[in-house]
């Protein structure tokens, strides 16, 4: 809040804390730790591909596997960009269409990690309609977001004006440029504000809703 940064000396995770969650919050989670194949490692989602299910069972070896490469990932990307101006930003993959539907839907109706899975993919879908990745690229996408118990489709209650305004507050935005993280390729992101306008709404128009 104050926007001082004081980088840790280390990072503790108790993977046994855990298994006091609910399915649905374990499901949650993932939706971060999917990002991070999506963005950088095509291995990594890869191996996310063939171990979800232990994943949502939490069994240690394999949760502990996923945690570590997916801090790895991200300790990474914060070194190469402390401050946030350039490829951090690729962290918030999702975030701009996941976080219009949790303002939308008011605190707590969608988890956090519900509104992710959601916004990549719509992300992933809208890479896909630009050209960028082809439609197996895609598949394998919503395939691994579906895996972990997320939802794929967007809220019944949301219009594509209702998207729009709240997307056009996101915090990467340049003056009135949108501006997304899409998919190059599986494990290979950008930021970018070269979305046509009309496209953007097309997709928003017509994408599934639940």
């Amino acid at each position: 809040m104050i926007g001082a940064f004081w980088q840790p000396k280390a990072v503790l995770v108790d993977i046994d804390s855990l298994k006091s969650l609910p399915r649905r919050e374990l499901s949650a989670g993932m939706a971060e730790v999917i990002k991070y194949g999506l963005i950088r490692d095509e291995a990594f989602l890869s191996w996310l591909e063939a171990n979800m299910p232990a994943l949502l069972d939490v069994e240690p070896e394999v949760v502990a596997e996923a945690i570590a490469r997916s801090c790895q990932i991200k300790a990474d990307i914060v070194a190469e960009d402390e401050t946030e101006q350039g490829v951090r930003a690729l962290l918030n993959l999702g975030h701009t269409f996941g976080h219009a539907i949790e303002a939308h839907q008011g605190y707590g109706n969608w988890l956090h990690g519900e509104a992710v899975g959601a916004g990549m993919a719509m992300a992933a879908t809208l890479s896909n309609r630009l050209g960028w990745i082809d439609d197996a690229a895609l598949a394998r996408s919503l395939a691994v977001i579906e895996s972990a118990e997320l939802p794929l489709a967007a809220p019944a209650n949301m219009s594509s004006d209702d998207f729009l305004a709240r997307m056009r507050l996101d915090k990467k935005n340049i003056d009135t440029r949108l501006r997304l993280v899409l998919l190059n390729a599986l494990g290979d992101a950008c930021v970018s504000d070269a979305t046509p306008t009309d496209m953007l709404r097309t997709l928003l128009d017509d994408y599934p809703r639940c």
